[in-house]
């Protein structure tokens, strides 16, 4: 006669029940792959917020600078057209610099029916040197 053994139903079920290390250790490289993922797209897209920050501080430096020539032109005209061929640089803020280029357009440098006035603030960050420009033509008429 053949012997029976009977195991505890509790063997059985926990030998086929539990995870092992590997899946443990699979589960957690998925999790920090996901973690990190997450971690790179927030810098990116606060390293994008930031850029696009400085750049409209920039073109609001070049805007104004274009309404300061503006302005010059109206309010003393003999100054602003001996500026002709001329460039004005001037840090505005931390780390933002804006020069303004005078260019005479007219056919006699020396008295010049219109210039060209281009405003071009520059700024660096982590990324590297970045530029903001406007041109404008203003003219004598």
């Amino acid at each position: 006669m053949k012997k029976i053994i009977h195991y505890p139903l509790s063997i059985i079920h926990s030998a086929n029940g539990g995870q092992s290390i590997v899946e443990v250790v699979v589960a957690l490289a998925l999790i920090a792959a996901v973690v990190l993922g997450l971690v790179k797209a927030t810098i990116i897209s606060i390293n994008n917020a930031s850029f696009a920050r400085d750049q409209r501080t920039a073109t609001k430096y070049a805007q104004e600078g274009i309404e300061n020539a503006r302005k010059l032109k109206e309010e003393d005209p003999v100054s602003f057209w001996k500026k002709s061929g001329q460039q004005d640089p001037e840090q505005i803020v931390g780390k933002f610099t804006r020069e303004i280029k005078y260019t005479p357009t007219g056919n006699d440098p020396q008295n010049p029916d219109s210039m060209t006035i281009l405003v071009e603030v520059i700024w660096s960050d982590s990324k590297g040197v970045h530029k903001s420009s406007l041109q404008t033509y203003l003219t004598k008429w």
